[in-house]
């Protein structure tokens, strides 16, 4: 889909939207993109959030989507003509045998790289070294022997790939998600010779799709990929197949964007997931994979927002503060209805009792006091936060046993010193005792978000933990610390 070594100066002319057209350079360098356009006749205004397209000198075609532009401008040569410029940063940039119309449905499969993907789908008999290579080096050499003689040596070595590239194909509610191998090599010489591979994950919706609608189904999977890493993806070599009629191959397009999806920062540089840490294994357990993939992603409309929060607490790798805290508690507030527990309800008493005092609050103006009151009375008989974490840590501990017996202690203190950086100091939790705890208390929060979330899309919880003991996955690195954790809480709480 997108070329190793990239093209990033294009000399192009580019139509606009008034009807008339401009000779441009079009410089991609991602957040620093920057289209100029000149022309000798008047430019008219570029719209925020344009499409441009143009023709380079070599024809191909470019499409520059979503633009921005400060205005137009102008000056004199020394001839006293008169010269038009006007500066273009666009979000995203096409490059190929066809021009993308983004507003249309005509995007039939993207394909892209993720930076933790050869972990995530460690196939590892893909490719090879033969021992014992002076067995079958006369096998390697028959046909080339049929046109010269070639001698072989006391030291044959003979590396292989087997020819399958595709490493798993999932049908989900987002389209055929596959993963291949895309292997390069050159044909030999005195100086050596070579297999290189690089894997992509593509994703092929049923039918075409707009733009947008295949960017935010990109955007869906890196959080999954994001999530069974154990640390952020970022997002590289994107490549578009555009849909064309009567079933001809698609045009393969080049996809540049100012504002890729970074992924490991230095905070998280050295958390570099290991194949046998992580917790799904698509290479030995496909049927797994595929459930906790199909399962997790229609449920994405009403997690949507939660898991991107997590997402973000997780880019922080090893960086830990009060914020990252309070963040990793907020998730849990915003989570949809039915992944809490069910609301309590109120005695008919004291049910009668608030709407008493409803209909008295309201008779108040408007004011602050007099809106939090009412907004306390609305949360009464609904799970609180402390419950809504506490249910969600019950998922884990069942499925984990005797080795997070004392998890719901952890998530429960780390809900309390939110609360104590929300709503003030309490006479019965002092914050300062367990300040030292803070990566401790975020992990725990973090850990159960996902672990639960995996679990309840079909993650065999009780296999990763009786066959995992490494520390190359955030999951394996809080288990492994966990009873130094609770030992150190328990020390500073004084029990």
């Amino acid at each position: 889909m997108a070329a190793t070594k990239e093209k990033k100066r294009f000399l192009a002319t580019f139509s606009l939207p008034d009807g008339h057209s401009a000779f441009g350079e079009l410089r991609l360098k991602g957040e620093d993109t920057l289209l100029r356009l000149k022309s000798d006749k008047l430019l008219g205004r570029i719209e925020d959030g344009s499409h441009l397209q143009g023709v380079t000198l070599d024809h191909k075609l470019v499409t520059c989507i979503d633009c921005i532009s400060p205005g137009t401008g102008h000056h004199w040569s020394k001839a006293g003509i008169t010269h038009y410029h006007a500066d273009v940063f666009p979000h995203y940039v096409t490059v190929g045998g066809e021009h993308l119309r983004p507003d249309y449905a005509m995007v039939r499969a993207i394909s892209f790289r993720v930076s933790d993907l050869p972990a995530l789908f460690y196939d590892f008999d893909a490719f090879g070294h033969v021992i014992g290579s002076d067995k079958v080096i006369d096998a390697v050499l028959e046909e080339a022997r049929k046109r010269r003689a070639v001698e072989a040596g006391e030291w044959p070595q003979v590396c292989y790939f087997t020819g399958k590239d595709t490493v798993a194909e999932i049908e989900t509610p987002i389209g055929k998600i596959s993963v291949n191998h895309r292997p390069s090599f050159s044909m030999g010489g005195p100086e050596g010779v070579f297999i290189k591979n690089r894997m992509a994950v593509s994703i092929e919706p049923e039918a075409p799709v707009t733009f947008k609608d295949i960017i935010d189904r990109m955007l869906t999977l890196r959080r999954f990929l994001s999530m069974a890493a154990g640390r952020r993806q970022g997002i590289q070599s994107v490549g578009l197949t555009t849909a064309t009629p009567a079933q001809e191959p698609g045009q393969a397009l080049e996809l540049h964007w100012s504002y890729a999806r970074k992924g490991v920062g230095k905070c998280a540089s050295q958390h570099r997931p290991h194949p046998g840490d992580v917790p799904l294994d698509p290479i030995n357990r496909l049927g797994e994979f595929s459930a906790v993939l199909k399962n997790w992603l229609e449920r994405e409309n009403g997690w949507r927002v939660p898991r991107i929060r997590y997402i973000d607490c997780l880019h922080k790798g090893n960086r830990y503060s009060v914020d990252r805290l309070v963040a990793a508690a907020n998730m849990f507030d915003i989570l949809p209805s039915e992944a809490l527990p069910a609301a309590a309800g109120l005695p008919a008493d004291l049910e009668a009792t608030r709407a008493a005092c409803f209909d008295l609050l309201r008779k108040h103006a408007v004011g602050h006091d007099r809106d939090s009151a009412l907004s306390a009375l609305g949360r009464m008989g609904k799970p609180s936060l402390p419950k809504k974490v506490l249910h969600r840590t019950s998922i884990v501990v069942e499925r984990f046993g005797s080795k997070f017996a004392e998890l719901s202690l952890a998530t429960s203190t780390a809900v309390k010193c939110r609360n104590f950086f929300v709503h003030g100091s309490s006479s019965d939790f002092d914050y300062f005792k367990v300040e030292h705890l803070t990566p401790f208390l975020t992990d725990a929060l973090e850990f159960v978000f996902s672990a639960s979330d995996f679990i309840e899309a079909g993650w065999d919880a009780e296999r990763w933990n009786a066959q995992n003991h490494g520390v190359g996955h955030n999951f394996a690195r809080f288990r492994n610390g966990f009873d130094a954790g609770i030992k150190d809480l328990k020390l500073a709480l004084g029990m």
